[in-house]
């Protein structure tokens, strides 16, 4: 932040993003106080539901009040009344305001904006004036977590609740990922719709998909459809159903790139299900011909070392 003050800090696309960040942590959190500082430069915030307030800068020298006793006056306020509800929407950190927002598949969420105050910041609701009727808005709220369901080069699975229904939501932090997943996980978006008509019965069916927290995280919403195959035994018959699959996503001109153990789950009736499009792509049936039959040759054998 250097000799700049906090008020001319807000007006650079960085001093909003690092702004909008602490206000999306503390609202998912559900966190009344929080605290930014560069060491040598401290504030105080405070967020009532949606609003939030930015005390004046304080420097490491200050006397009145000394930096350690506001510290320690947050921390006790914070300890006597700790939450503040979760806003009801979540607010874009940057960039164009409808890409920002998490949608459902084939519902996108209504845009919102950070009110540009610096000593009291609003988050408030900006709807477009044609609004889709497949739009819908999404937030915090919509999500309850439960569970962690597995980790990969890309992010987190997690085991959480949408809307009354459990599903598998795989989650990239953008600020720690390179930005070659997140082009990965908006390609597998556009690979699950591709691949609509065998959603459910080859693969999981996409439930919803976007940013979140405030385009702190990209997401994908699938259901859940079995558990890893592991050390699981299956028949020729299940091997052919896979195998089928499969074909079915060749069919559009798609390969998976990926066929591997960790990619193939089997649920409690025996069905086996292809996941992670990340690494696919779409590529010419008749020109690329053996890349196909490739593909369906390492997933036929693979699945040879499960044949009971």
């Amino acid at each position: 932040m250097g000799e700049e003050t906090f008020p001319e800090f807000y007006q650079t696309s960085k001093g909003k993003d690092v702004v909008q960040q602490i206000y999306n942590y503390m609202g998912g959190n559900e966190l009344r106080y929080g605290i930014l500082s560069t060491y040598d430069n401290h504030w105080f915030l405070r967020r009532e539901h949606a609003k939030l307030w930015i005390s004046k800068t304080l420097s490491l020298q200050s006397e009145s009040p000394p930096v350690l006793k506001a510290y320690a006056y947050l921390t006790r306020r914070a300890k006597e009344n700790p939450k503040s509800p979760k806003p009801q929407i979540v607010v874009p950190a940057h960039g164009d305001n409808n890409s920002r927002n998490l949608r459902s598949h084939s519902k996108s969420s209504s845009s919102s904006s950070l009110n540009n105050q610096a000593s009291s910041t609003s988050a408030n609701q900006q709807s477009s004036s044609i609004t889709p009727v497949d739009q819908q808005n999404l937030s915090f709220t919509d999500f309850k977590f439960k569970g962690i369901l597995g980790e990969g080069r890309s992010g987190k699975t997690l085991l959480c609740e949408f809307r009354g229904d459990m599903i598998a939501l795989k989650s990239v932090d953008l600020s720690k990922a390179p930005s070659y997943v997140l082009e990965e996980m908006q390609k597998e978006v556009e690979i699950y719709k591709d691949l609509a008509d065998i959603q459910g019965k080859y693969i999981p069916k996409l439930i919803c998909y976007g940013y979140y927290g405030g385009g702190m995280s990209f997401v994908i919403g699938l259901t859940i459809v079995g558990t890893m195959l592991s050390d699981q035994k299956i028949t020729e018959q299940q091997k052919t159903r896979a195998i089928k699959g499969l074909e079915a996503i060749h069919k559009h001109g798609i390969l998976h790139n990926d066929i591997r153990e960790e990619n193939i789950l089997i649920n409690d009736k025996g069905a086996l299900y292809l996941i992670d499009f990340g690494m696919a792509s779409r590529e010419d049936t008749k020109k690329k011909r053996k890349l196909f039959e490739e593909e369906q040759l390492k997933l036929s054998q693979l699945l040879d070392g499960y044949i009971v």
